[in-house]
């Protein structure tokens, strides 16, 4: 969790419906272009070393399936010091590049409508919570915007990058 992708908010400026909001619009902002990817275009790397935009989606699901934890046990267990994990081998060992396209998309986004879900009902209170991830100290308010910021990132990369091998969109969007 060395690279952050938010400065960060005050967390007494924080609320839990508008982070869980801004969530849910980079989720609609992002569908309508992502399921037009055929199964190649999916499949394709933008350039060797890079991954698909399957392994991008998936993953932003592992980023899902761990940050989920996360929020969950620093509200559960403040201060508790939590692992990071090994993205390349988590992409690695699920094959998402060889999943098809609709099972991966439908994947990440059923847990992030979860993950919205679960941040909605974060007490507010709770977004001050510290803890400890990858060696880190970060509050829960922190983790929750950081998470939004780093699926935009990604998102924004793999629609250039689509976009710069001639992927051609018909839906606007992140």
């Amino acid at each position: 969790m060395a690279v952050t992708y938010t400065k960060g908010t005050d967390v007494a400026l924080l609320d839990p419906a508008e982070l869980a909001e801004r969530l849910a619009a980079v989720l609609r902002g992002a569908m309508p272009w992502l399921v037009t990817l055929s199964e190649d275009e999916a499949t394709a790397q933008a350039e060797a070393g890079k991954w698909s935009a399957k392994q991008v989606i998936g993953h932003l699901t592992d980023s899902a399936v761990n940050n989920l934890g996360r929020i969950v046990r620093m509200q559960l267990a403040p201060g508790e010091s939590l692992p990071g994990y090994a993205q390349d081998g988590w992409v690695r060992v699920q094959h998402y590049a060889e999943r098809g396209w609709p099972e991966v998309l439908a994947l990440w986004f059923a847990l992030n409508e979860h993950v919205e879900w679960t941040i909605a009902h974060v007490e507010r209170k709770s977004l001050a919570n510290g803890g400890t991830v990858a060696g880190q100290g970060l509050t829960l308010g922190f983790l929750i915007e950081d998470y939004v910021a780093h699926m935009e990132h990604h998102l924004r990369a793999l629609r250039a990058d689509l976009a710069r091998a001639g992927c051609r969109f018909d839906a606007t969007g992140v």
